[in-house]
């Protein structure tokens, strides 16, 4: 038993070591893809001398890192050995092989790895990555330092004959792009760079487009300044512009048009650091290496960061292409670059003042909702309408709008008699809460003495916390909601939605409704939410029928990220379908996989369900080509997406009646028709999408 345990283990960190390997070579070019790390770590053989270097590099590392016991699976991602792996190369490229060589490798990779991980935890204080900056600078101590050592036999610097050097005519303008390219894995060699072109633009076509453009303005920027267009074809840093281009434009940034300005902006100033560096580090003979694309990347992911800039990918998917599509679907479907909050009422209110209304919802406080109860006649009072208690929102119960932390709270101030007002105490009685997004959000006009939370209490959204008053400049009872820049008292307003809102028989998400309308707010229901609750491991059968006729049939199983914490549906090909359920709606996210795969028909058929009773409501939502569409017309049109991401974003209507979905999504001239049937007991009994069904196999 003991033994098959040691087995068991030393397999697992075996495999975590090789993932280690593979995606520390895909993550040179920015890749997550274990397969085109394979074929890098092949490719690089064409100069054997730089192939094993690189390997020791990395053997070292992690022989390193076994013996100071750290978990292997903390190393899988590849992230902190590309820079060791960096370091290998670079040595194999300038030294020959020998004994002494291997031991430089072998001190010089350990060390980039702590530099790596001290440079990692530092950087990580502001979330800024640290590049291929350990790299840069060991590698220079070591070029530094090699000059004091003679038993190193030191090839000649950029001239590597390797094994496909043949001789062929290609004119300079195309020959040094590639080389540049190749040059990024110490392979400077046309060929190899065609090789790895072939790699970007087959992981992805935003990546390979941004690579042509970034090489090309950097050398046209360089030969306006040098007067000499072709010894900036010529310049052996070239390959610095593509870093940039591709870090700025796609990865670290939204694909999009402001992003790749951003970029070449960046490649500007790439050149003129590359001929400042490359001056100073010859005189000691050093390769100026990518201190000038990480120079440049750092400095702006810094700036955008701290001003919070719109297009930075916080989160970074696989390609640029996933990323853009994540982005734009987080953008129109929960509008994530608004503050959301939860409505601050049950039942049915009004809106009695909305943004940049007439009345006092201007200048610096313009971004805020006043809401009041209407009856069937439009009137917010029922008897003479002389006395607070004759308003229908006087002593309601008012929630929590968001989860988080109360930051300021007063509950001393009358509620007005109806026709004064309190010109002094503005706010009235108030409460004012912290979201983990960093907002505030402030509830005003609360009743004398109602508050039921204090200050430094957490609440949960849909908590009460208070009661409607009159208090504060309140001409009759009324909630008044708004979202601050800061906790104090007045502080500025900013624009905010809220997540869900009923009105008649729609269902609007990350929305803000008009002056006078009637809105609801909407919880789950038990039955139907308890059908959308998920244990992990649990398996569903379906069958799939295209025209009736039976052609395939597959499983799905509920699991969840040990990294994340985030919950997918896995098929037996290991497609990822992600989903989630918050406050009354069950959704799906996220999708992970190969274009074939029928999760993929979940997505489509229902991207959302409100989980209301048997009512019927109707919503609209919106998927991306990358969700709706397979492989070359999706990646056309992503491509596209990033231009113009309003034209390529498809819109759908959604209608709910007991547990029966039925769907219409527009696509440029034609639609899809889907449909869905809840399953009586657990998940979705069928899915229809066009002529494909998938049905529960019972």
């Amino acid at each position: 038993m003991m033994k098959s345990l040691i087995d068991t283990a030393g397999l697992k960190s075996f495999q975590s070591y090789t993932n280690s390997i593979l995606s520390a070579y895909a993550e040179i070019l920015f890749i997550k893809n274990k397969k085109i790390g394979i074929l890098l770590l092949i490719a690089t053989f064409i100069n054997p001398n730089v192939a094993i270097s690189g390997l020791l590099g990395v053997v070292f590392v992690l022989l390193f890192a076994a013996y100071i016991r750290m978990d292997p699976e903390f190393l899988e991602s590849g992230f902190y050995i590309y820079n060791p792996l960096l370091v290998g190369m670079s040595i194999g490229f300038l030294f020959k092989l020998s004994l002494v060589t291997v031991f430089l490798i072998a001190v010089a990779s350990v060390l980039t790895f702590l530099v790596t991980i001290v440079l990692h935890t530092l950087f990580s204080i502001y979330l800024i990555p640290i590049l291929s900056l350990p790299f840069a600078i060991v590698s220079s101590i070591v070029y530094l330092a090699s000059l004091n050592y003679s038993n190193l036999f030191i090839e000649t610097l950029y001239n590597h004959s390797g094994l496909l050097n043949g001789s062929i005519y290609v004119p300079v303008w195309i020959d040094s792009f590639f080389k540049s390219i190749g040059t990024i894995l110490f392979l400077p060699n046309f060929w190899v760079g065609v090789f790895f072109f072939i790699f970007i633009l087959f992981h992805s076509r935003i990546m390979a487009i941004l690579a042509v453009a970034g090489y090309y303005f950097g050398v046209y920027i360089h030969s306006l300044l040098s007067g000499s267009f072709i010894s900036s074809l010529l310049n052996p840093y070239g390959f610095n512009y593509v870093l940039v281009a591709i870090a700025l434009g796609s990865i670290f940034l939204i694909p999009g048009i402001r992003s790749y300005l951003m970029a070449m902006l960046g490649v500007g100033i790439s050149v003129l650091l590359v001929d400042s560096t490359a001056i100073f580090w010859t005189l000691y003979k050093i390769p100026v290496f990518t201190l000038p694309f990480n120079f440049t990347v750092i400095s702006f992911l810094f700036v955008l960061r701290l001003v919070r800039y719109k297009e930075f990918a916080y989160v970074i998917k696989r390609t640029p292409e996933n990323s853009l599509s994540y982005y734009l679907m987080s953008l129109f479907r929960f509008r994530t670059n608004e503050v959301g909050i939860f409505l601050p009422f049950s039942g049915t209110w009004s809106v009695y003042q909305a943004f940049d209304d007439i009345w006092t919802h201007q200048g610096r406080w313009r971004y805020a909702y006043d809401f009041v109860i209407r009856d069937k006649d439009g009137k917010s009072y029922k008897n003479s309408g002389n006395f607070p208690e004759d308003y229908y929102a006087f002593k309601k119960p008012v929630l929590s709008p968001v989860s988080g932390y109360v930051v300021e709270a007063v509950s001393h101030h009358k509620d007005n008699p109806i026709g004064e007002v309190d010109n002094i105490n503005n706010w009235g009685n108030y409460l004012v809460l912290s979201t983990s997004g960093g907002a505030y959000v402030e509830v005003s006009h609360l009743a004398q003495n109602s508050l039921r939370v204090k200050k430094g209490d957490y609440v949960e959204a849909g908590q009460i916390v208070a009661l409607c008053g009159n208090s504060g400049y309140s001409p009759e009872p009324h909630i008044h909601i708004q979202v601050q820049e800061n906790s104090y008292l007045g502080s500025k307003t900013i624009p905010f939605n809220f997540v869900a809102y009923l009105k008649k028989e729609s269902i609007f998400f990350y929305d803000r409704p008009k002056k006078d309308e009637k809105i609801s707010s909407f919880s789950a229901d038990k039955s139907l939410d308890s059908k959308f609750s998920f244990v992990l491991d649990s398996v569903y059968r379906y069958e799939v029928f295209e025209d009736e006729k039976r052609i395939d049939e597959f499983s799905i199983r509920v699991e969840m990220d040990r990294f994340s914490g985030r919950f997918f549906f896995e098929d037996e090909k290991k497609n990822r379908l992600f989903f989630a359920k918050d406050y009354g709606v069950f959704y799906f996210y996220d999708y992970v996989g190969s274009d074939s795969s029928y999760l993929k028909k979940f997505f489509i058929a229902v991207p959302r369900v409100p989980l209301v009773d048997n009512r019927r409501v109707r919503w609209r939502d919106t998927l991306t080509p990358r969700i709706v569409f397979g492989w070359f017309k999706k990646e056309l049109l992503m491509f596209l997406a990033s231009f113009f991401s309003r034209r390529f974003l498809y819109r759908g209507t959604w209608e709910k009646e007991n547990d029966f979905i039925k769907g219409e999504i527009e696509l440029n001239g034609r639609k899809i028709i889907c449909s869905v049937k809840i399953d009586e007991i657990h998940f979705f009994d069928s899915i229809m999408v066009e002529n494909l069904i998938i049905r529960r196999k019972k």
